[in-house]
This record gives C-alpha cells, sequence and structure tokens, in this order.
C-alpha cells in the first residue's frame, strides 16, 4: 500500500469515527436518535470518501496526504455533521445554533486550505480538486438540513444538485465517446462571489432568525446566476459555446481549480 492510499484510508476512517462519536452525544442514549443522525452523515461522508479516493491519483503514490488537503476534508466532514441534523427536529436553546456554526467554520476554512497550500508550497491537483468537490458537498449537505427544518426552500437543492448532475453528465459523454472540452471552461471572480454569497445564505438561514419571508425570496434570486453558470458551463463543455478567457463559468463548484 503506498503512502498516498494509507493516508486515505486513514482519513476516511477518521471522518466515519467522527461521525459515530457526534452522533452518541446527539443521541444522548437514544439508539433512534443516533442512527437517524449518523444516516445521512455517512451518506454525506461516503460521497466524500468516494471523491477523494477516486481523485487519489492525481496525488504522487509515495506522498502522504498534506495538511492542507487535511483542512479541505475537514470542511467536508463538518458539512456531513451538518447533515445529520435534517431527520432531527430543530434544537432548542443554545443547540439550534451549533449546525450553523458548523457550516460556518466550513466556510470560512474554504479560504484558509488554499492560503496554506500556497504558504507551504504544497499546491496540488488533488486538493484543488478536493476543494470545489468539498464546497460542492457543502452546499448540497447543509441546504438539505435548511430545507427540512423549512429554512430554506425546496428549489434551493437544485444549487447542491446541479454540481453531480453536471459531474454525471460529463461522465456519461466520456463513456459514450463523446467530446468534452472541459478544459475551455475558465475561472472568474463573479463564481467565486456568488459561491460564497451561497455559502453566506446557507449559514444565516440555518438558526430560526431571519424570518423565512426574508430568505425564501432571497435564495431564490441567488440561485439563479449560479445555475445559469452552470448551465453556461455546459454549453462550453459540449462545445456549443467557445470558452477561454471571458467565459464566467462555475469552475469553483464545477471543476479541478488552480487555488491550489
Amino acid at each position: 500500500m503506498t503512502p498516498r492510499d494509507r493516508s486515505c484510508r486513514i482519513a476516511i476512517a477518521i471522518g466515519l469515527a467522527a461521525i459515530v462519536a457526534a452522533a452518541g452525544v446527539v443521541g444522548c442514549g437514544s439508539l433512534r436518535v443516533a442512527l437517524a443522525f449518523a444516516a445521512p452523515a455517512c451518506v454525506a461522508w461516503l460521497i466524500a470518501a468516494a471523491t477523494l479516493w477516486r481523485a487519489r491519483a492525481l496525488a504522487p503514490a509515495a506522498a502522504p496526504l498534506g495538511l492542507p488537503t487535511w483542512v479541505t476534508l475537514g470542511r467536508g466532514l463538518l458539512s456531513c455533521l451538518v447533515a445529520g441534523f435534517t431527520f432531527l427536529p430543530m434544537p432548542v436553546g443554545a443547540l439550534r445554533w451549533l449546525p450553523a456554526t458548523l457550516y460556518a467554520v466550513a466556510a470560512l476554512a474554504d479560504r484558509a486550505d488554499g492560503g496554506l497550500a500556497r504558504r507551504r508550497g504544497a499546491v496540488t491537483a488533488l486538493g484543488a480538486h478536493l476543494d470545489g468537490a468539498m464546497d460542492a458537498l457543502g452546499l448540497l449537505a447543509a441546504p438539505l438540513c435548511a430545507v427540512a427544518w423549512g429554512r430554506l426552500p425546496p428549489w434551493y437543492l437544485a444549487v447542491g444538485a446541479a454540481y453531480y448532475l453536471y459531474q454525471g453528465a460529463i461522465a456519461a459523454r466520456r463513456r459514450l465517446g463523446l467530446p468534452v472540452f472541459l478544459e475551455r471552461v475558465t475561472r472568474r471572480p463573479l463564481t467565486r462571489i456568488f459561491a460564497g454569497l451561497q455559502m453566506t445564505l446557507v449559514a444565516a438561514a440555518l438558526p430560526p432568525v431571519l424570518p423565512t419571508a426574508l430568505v425564501t425570496p432571497l435564495a431564490t434570486i441567488l440561485m439563479l446566476p449560479t445555475l445559469a453558470f452552470f448551465a453556461r458551463d455546459w454549453l462550453i463543455v459540449v462545445g456549443s459555446l467557445p470558452g477561454g478567457p471571458g467565459a464566467a463559468g462555475a469552475a469553483p463548484l464545477t471543476a479541478a481549480t488552480a487555488r491550489r
């Protein structure tokens, strides 16, 4: 077993152990509550684990995972813990802030891992790929909880689903031998701005503070540009639109970026 594969297996095992431990704490002796927490959290972490395992070839076999990549995986784990609250009633008291706090930390760490990689000279293709994938996982896992609690409208889940539909469609085209022009999709500042706005919105919507009469229209308005970026990226990928400089693109949520 290579050092890289060993690190990946350790990371996956640590994530599962953390979810089991968190389920025990949340359950407070209730097996039903613990299982209700663990089920969605484990499903979300399995998505993260599968992403890591499939992408591990982007890193040298002789090199274990670096600290920035561990931070990126930690972001994904925090989002998975938020997903664990999906089938539970909204907590009362100070606990009602816990899912929002977990996701806010994950969103803030989105900047930390890239900066850490650049300072340490540890910019890798694996880290860049995981960075976008963990962003997408967070925008699926956390909104699931918010929608279940009535804090976000159900159609907002399209934001989280778009990444996986996009990636699945690309994989399908490759299996069919159809051309894929992913290299033409460029990263533009506007997409990072809207990605940050989505994360901020989800973190603000999770606690029962902002009225849903405000959150629902705001979420609907903010999701439209992001979905438009995905649609534009798809047209570029299939060759229906030219790419390269000037293409807005949804690269931070759809493709490996050069951030690290």
